[in-house]
């Protein structure tokens, strides 16, 4: 298990939660069937893992610190540890149809369907 992986899973443990603005948003997303099976790689290919806890997405993994939902939208601050080291992403998540919109670290990210 790599470093940033045990750091996430233990923070995720020690606290925060999506208080309830999950509703839907939680499960394995990804722009293809053929992504949902791969665990790294760009963004673009890899799946969005959501937790209640937790987020991972290509190379980053992130503990939640904080939720809060507008609308549709579920924003979350996420402290992530990847590539680049540590540091703090805002993340938005909003269901449109049947799919996940993402906006990752202030820059849209596209549509996502839930995985199988």
């Amino acid at each position: 298990m790599s470093l940033a992986r045990a750091a996430v899973l233990a923070m995720a443990a020690a606290g925060a939660t999506f208080g309830g603005a999950t509703d839907g948003i939680t499960g394995r997303w990804a722009v293809d069937e053929a992504a949902c099976t791969r665990w790294f790689g760009p963004a673009a290919q890899s799946p969005l893992i959501v937790s209640e806890m937790a987020l991972r997405w290509s190379s980053d993994a992130c503990r939640v610190e904080r939720t809060y939902k507008t609308g549709d939208t579920v924003h979350i601050q996420a402290m992530c540890w990847g590539d680049g080291g540590g540091r703090s992403v805002p993340v938005s998540l909003r269901r449109e149809g049947g799919k996940l919109v993402v906006t990752w670290d202030r820059v849209a990210r596209g549509a996502l369907r839930r995985c199988p």
